[in-house]
């Protein structure tokens, strides 16, 4: 068999791929020694007698599993140090609390379940802090819905 190292090292010149991952087909060795120019390269490459193996990349699934196993560590309740409010604080709480209710109010306007009135009425409990809770808002649209 011809030595065609030659050829494969301007095969991965003209693709841009390491020498290792070039294919030459043994069966047509002797064409491929013809082949002295990159434009017969190429020619050889569309003919389908030089091609090139795919990259092999290495799987990261364990090292995603790991990562998640890692940051599920250390959150239980003896971890735990400082207040409620110091983990996640009360204006953002809060702030989650209204955004929650006054969907819900939204919802039922749109929906009809209640008037204009009412919504506005509850909306602006929802604001003064009457209102603070699912459960205490679901009480109040009951009472409305009653009359």
């Amino acid at each position: 068999m011809p030595d065609l190292s030659n050829k494969k090292r301007m095969v991965s010149e003209v693709l841009g791929v390491g020498k290792s991952r070039v294919r030459l087909d043994p069966e047509a060795s002797e064409q491929l020694q013809d082949a002295i120019t990159r434009e017969s390269v190429r020619g050889w490459l569309a003919a389908g007698f030089i091609w090139v193996v795919p990259k092999k990349g290495n799987s990261r699934g364990r090292v995603r599993l790991r990562h998640i196993n890692r940051k599920q560590r250390g959150l239980g309740q003896g971890s735990k140090k400082g207040a409620q409010g110091a983990r996640v604080g009360k204006k953002s709480v809060w702030v989650a609390q209204v955004r929650m209710l006054r969907h819900i109010l939204k919802v039922k306007r749109d929906r009809g379940d209640i008037s204009k009135q009412d919504f506005k009425t509850l909306y602006l409990q929802v604001k003064g802090a009457q209102i603070r809770t699912r459960k205490r808002l679901d009480e109040e649209l009951a009472k409305v819905t009653r009359r």
